[in-house]
C-alpha cells in the first residue's frame, strides 16, 4: 500500500514539471510596451542638449552661453536671433549630421525657432529636452 502512495505522488510530481517548464517560458517571453527607437530619441534629445551645455567651441562660452548672449547682446531682434540661428545649426550640423531636430527658445521669444530641419506636425515619434541658460529657455525636438 505504501508503494502506491509514493507512485500516484511521484506520477503527480512528474506531470507538474511540464506544466512549470510552460509557465516558465510563457513568463520570460519580451514585452514590447514603449518602442525601442522612442527610447534612443529621448536619450538623444537629452545628449545634444548636454553637448551643447558642455561643449566650448573655442575655449571659452558654452554653444547655451553663446546663444543667450547673442540673444541679449541684440535685446532679441531679428538679427541676434538669426545669428544665434547660424551659430547653432553650423555647430550641430557640424556635430550631428545626420539628426533632424528643431531647436527653439521657449522663454524670451516665445517659442521662436532657431534653428532645424524637422516637420514636428507629421512625425509620430518626437523627443524632447530642455534647458535654461541665464534668462532663456532652449527646447530641442529630436526625431
Amino acid at each position: 500500500m505504501d508503494e502506491k502512495g509514493f507512485i500516484y505522488t511521484f506520477d503527480a510530481v512528474l506531470a507538474l514539471i511540464p506544466i512549470m517548464i510552460v509557465i516558465f517560458g510563457v513568463s520570460n517571453l519580451p514585452t514590447f510596451n514603449e518602442p525601442s527607437s522612442y527610447v534612443y530619441s529621448s536619450q538623444q534629445a537629452q545628449d545634444v542638449m548636454d553637448f551643447m551645455a558642455q561643449y566650448r567651441p573655442n575655449g571659452g562660452m558654452s554653444v547655451l552661453e553663446t546663444l543667450s548672449t547673442t540673444l541679449e547682446s541684440g535685446n532679441n531682434n531679428q538679427a541676434s536671433i538669426q545669428y544665434a540661428g547660424e551659430i547653432s545649426s553650423n555647430i550641430l550640423s557640424k556635430n550631428f549630421p545626420k539628426m533632424e531636430y528643431i531647436l527653439t527658445e521657449e522663454n524670451q521669444l516665445g517659442g521662436e525657432i532657431l534653428a532645424g530641419k524637422l516637420d514636428i506636425k507629421n512625425e509620430n515619434n518626437v523627443a524632447t529636452a530642455s534647458r535654461n541658460c541665464g534668462n532663456h529657455t532652449y527646447r530641442i525636438y529630436v526625431k
